[in-house]
């Protein structure tokens, strides 16, 4: 045994005895419960972007999910497979993955506790979805076995709305999905997805051909040294900070204060219900060399969008075609949004070219966009920079650094008329307790993306400057405090700010875990924003102020049984008009006997806000694979009760049944009344034996 072995032997023997003492006592590892930090990430990623598809948090929970089942090898993990997570910031993985290759594979999942910035919540938290082999490692083995042997699991879902009032619609109100995937070992994974939107056709009208939406995807990774991932048909993609192309899951601000760096692998497959955020052909990652990647990537698809013809006077024939706008929405129910369908063809090419160091990356990005017919959106003074005609260029150039307890990141971008945006940021430790991070960005008027999608107050990378602060500091194993600030300008108008506007956000959150099984926690968020006002007919720009205070508590009662109770304020206040309040209250009980072929969990909510501007979001538990984060916004309550059945080894039955009523409306235009909604789902799953 080399001196360099021994030392790590001892090293190793060291630091399990004395943390696994310690962990065997009062705080034992075990998976615990879903984390409320995952509902909060969700709930902040849907409160900063109302108009994003859901399915891109259904992907990030079928992530979660299909790690629940297969865990992450630590000893193999790499640094995108553990962004993947979406539960550790960078620094913590730079810290891990710096510890590993120091030490050598790890003996024991006790270890994590020794490697610096791992405190007892984080790694309880990423419990359920890792593990360590300590075998051989066999990534580059032949994948290919795995067309025969792996994992199938065939999802079937049916939902429906009551009552359905859209006499324009030329379908029913039924919602069905069905789904089959085939995967093994995590490096293969094909299948393909078709859905059916309440409102739309099925197998009659618009849709001969049955469900609206149909999908498929085959992808492959590690299946060569040199070949380390390829997609075909529909994939994801990932490229820098999100500056010039993201289709994957980008949560902005939240409670996780210090998770503000874009990251994970550059592509991935696509087997979400949503029709909007992915794209459709084929891509590759190549290794060349110990320190060289190269990922190319092409992609056609027909995108729904409202569609503009211009007439001869003479015969009224179409002269000239253009389109105003692209539809994300993915439904095609009334005869105008049947209209948009597939209305627009979009070409879009890739290329990157990355150099790696053992302390970080620099990688080049050049994405290309073509259209069959011009963009020209509808006229209006804060869309003077917007993206007008067929064609769109855009180069970037994105790093990341680390040293120590450093980690630095960021992305240069421009696109071809000239506008340029750039976002840099720090994360680093003061010590074991505090974290810290740092990030600035500076989106010129000018900057033209597509699908950018960067950590930011806005989407699309463009009229904004800023400056972000968050810290994260932990006290013993059973306090955590959490904060950040933002401050940002908007130097051309934007709309409803008919002038260059400025704004900020302050959110602080203390975590208090006396024992294992007992969470509680407070959250309080502030935000200012300049918003046209109107007084006597005339319309200037004013602060708007939004704030929240939440309460919540997770604990257990018994064995297999678990509480949750969640009390939220909020105030909205705006010049000339009196400041208006909301309040959310709920509890939830979550039933999982041990060895329990059925489980079951139920929520009961109660809201009461003055005005629809005093909204509380709330995550709900859905279906596997499903998401629901409703607003409330009026006067009433609501539940929801779900239910699974493991009727087999290879069968889980789901249901889902959930009531609104609504006593006084959100809006002046809403309704009241009683609002269901019925989800039944099936799940079957067979495996192959030779599947590890």
């Amino acid at each position: 045994m080399t001196y360099k072995a021994t030392r790590s032997f001892i090293v190793r023997a060291a630091i399990l005895l004395a943390w696994g003492l310690g962990l065997s006592g009062a705080y034992p590892l075990a998976a615990q419960t879903e984390d409320p930090a995952t509902g909060e990430l969700l709930e902040s990623f849907f409160r900063e972007n109302e108009q994003v598809n859901e399915a891109e948090a259904q992907m990030f929970l079928e992530i979660l999910d299909n790690l629940r089942r297969r865990p992450l090898d630590l000893n193999r993990a790499t640094r995108d497979d553990l962004f993947n997570l979406r539960l550790l910031n960078e620094l913590q993985i730079e810290n891990f993955l710096q510890y590993r290759e120091q030490l050598g594979p790890l003996l024991s999942i006790h270890e994590l506790q020794a490697i610096p910035s791992w405190d007892l919540p984080d790694i309880r938290r990423v419990l359920p979805y890792v593990g360590v082999n300590t075998g051989l490692d066999d990534r580059y083995g032949s994948v290919w076995r795995g067309l025969r042997h792996g994992r199938n699991e065939l999802l079937l879902r049916w939902g429906r709305p009551m009552p359905w009032a859209m006499r324009s619609a030329e379908g029913s109100a039924d919602w069905v999905a069905l789904r089959f995937v085939h995967s093994f070992d995590q490096r293969l994974r094909f299948g393909f997805t078709a859905e059916k939107d309440p409102g739309e056709a099925f197998f009659r009208g618009s849709n001969q051909q049955g469900f609206d939406f149909y999908s498929a995807h085959f992808w492959v990774q590690n299946a060569h040294p040199v070949l380390r991932a390829v997609a075909l048909g529909d994939y994801s993609v990932r490229l820098g900070q999100g500056l010039v192309l993201q289709t994957r899951f980008a949560p902005g601000k939240s409670a996780e204060t210090t998770s503000i760096v874009r990251g994970g692998p550059r592509i991935a497959p696509y087997s979400a219900f949503g029709e909007a955020l992915f794209l459709r052909g084929g891509a590759v990652v190549l290794r060349l060399g110990r320190h060289w990647e190269a990922t190319a990537l092409v992609s056609y698809r027909r995108r729904d969008a409202n569609v503009r013809e211009v007439l001869d006077s003479t015969d009224l024939t179409p002269v000239e075609r253009f389109f105003t706008s692209i539809q994300t929405a993915g439904l095609h129910r009334t005869p105008s949004e049947i209209r948009n369908e597939g209305a627009i063809g979009e070409w879009l090419g890739g290329a990157v070219l990355a150099r790696q160091w053992r302390s970080g990356q620099v990688a080049l990005n050049a994405v290309h966009l073509q259209y069959d017919a011009p963009w020209q959106p509808t006229p209006a003074p804060y869309r003077l920079y917007a993206f007008q005609g067929r064609r769109l260029t855009l180069l970037s150039a994105d790093y990341f650094w680390r040293r120590r307890n450093w980690y630095a990141f960021g992305e240069l971008a421009r696109s071809h008329n000239g506008g340029v945006a750039t976002l840099n940021g720090l994360l680093f430790s003061t010590d074991s307790r505090v974290t810290m991070a740092l990030l600035h960005r500076y989106f010129d008027p000018t900057y033209q993306a597509i699908y950018a999608a960067p950590f930011a107050e806005t989407s699309g990378a463009s009229n904004e400057h800023g400056l972000y602060w968050g810290v994260d500091v932990r006290f013993g194993r059973k306090w955590q405090i959490n904060a950040y600030a933002d401050v940002w300008r908007h130097p051309w108008l934007r709309f409803g700010a008919n002038g260059p506007s400025q704004g900020r956000e302050y959110l602080s959150r203390l975590m208090w875990n006396p024992q294992r099984g007992v969470s509680f926690y407070a959250l309080w968020v502030r935000e200012v924003k300049e918003r046209n006002t109107t007084q006597q007919r005339e319309t200037f720009l004013a602060e708007q102020e939004r704030q929240r205070l939440r309460l919540h508590a997770s604990y257990r009662v018994g064995a297999g049984i678990e509480m949750r109770s969640r009390v939220e304020w909020t105030r909205f206040a705006s010049p000339q008009q009196p400041p208006s309040r909301g309040f959310l209250a709920y509890h939830e009980a979550l039933v999982r006997p041990l060895g329990g072929r059925i489980s079951g969990l139920g929520r009961f909510v109660i809201f009461d806000t003055q005005d629809y501007d005093a909204r509380i979001y709330a995550f709900e538990n859905d279906l596997f694979a499903a998401v629901s984060i409703p607003g409330f916004a009026g006067r009433g309550s609501r539940y929801f009760i779900n239910l699974q059945w493991r009727a087999a080894r290879w069968l889980r039955m789901e249901a889902r049944y959930e009531e609104t009523i609504q006593r006084v409306p959100s809006s002046p235009s809403g309704s009241v009344g009683r609002f269901r909604e019925w989800k039944l789902q099936a799940r079957v799953r067979w495996n192959d034996e030779e599947e590890r």
